[in-house]
């Protein structure tokens, strides 16, 4: 009785699944990266430099902050606030709010996160930066960790690891006028 040949098929069944199981971790990491979405772990995916031409139909830049978030658009003639708010996915009554300009004209820089404007969920405002260069965040009453993290640009992750002190379990939401971090802030 040879008891070796069963455990020798084993194996090469194991490595076939643990094989199978990395080709499809690699396909999702490369999914991820070449659509600029955050990579799963949190990371976020390199695929577009600072400024690069709009896509879409759009030629004017987009500036993208150190997580790759679009946070300006540069326009261009021809580009209205209808246009530049659908290729961004929003209305355009709120990418106007964010904006003073009656009209868009070529060479204007549009806010696309109004990070000036307090915002449902994001209604507080930024008090100066600490020595880490992060925005200090005076919260209102009704702030959201989603509110303040899609306001200034940032991933939720990165919110919330950057103010791992106030962290205290389950749901976090920022007490009204607790000073929450904001990482890597857009620069101006």
């Amino acid at each position: 009785m040879n008891l070796d040949s069963g455990a020798h098929r084993v194996r090469p069944a194991a490595a076939v699944l643990l094989a199978a199981v990395l080709a499809a971790a690699l396909a999702i990491l490369l999914a991820a990266c070449s659509s600029g979405t955050d990579a799963p772990g949190g990371a976020p995916a390199v695929s577009a430099p600072a400024t690069s031409p709009a896509s879409g139909g759009l030629q004017g830049t987009t500036e993208v902050n150190g997580f790759l978030q679009p946070m300006r658009y540069t326009a261009v003639d021809g580009d209205t606030w209808e246009g530049i708010a659908a290729h961004f996915r929003m209305t355009p009554e709120i990418l106007k709010s964010f904006n003073e300009a009656e009209s868009v004209a070529a060479g204007e820089i549009i806010d696309l996160r109004g990070v000036d404007v307090p915002q449902l969920g994001a209604g507080g405002s930024v008090t100066g930066q600490d020595g880490q260069g992060r925005l200090l965040y005076r919260a209102s009453a009704g702030d959201t960790p989603a509110g303040i993290a899609s306001r200034y640009g940032v991933p939720l992750y990165a919110l919330r690891i950057a103010n791992l002190n106030l962290l205290t379990g389950g749901e976090w939401i920022p007490p009204a006028g607790a000073t929450v971090a904001i990482p890597n802030p857009p620069i101006d």
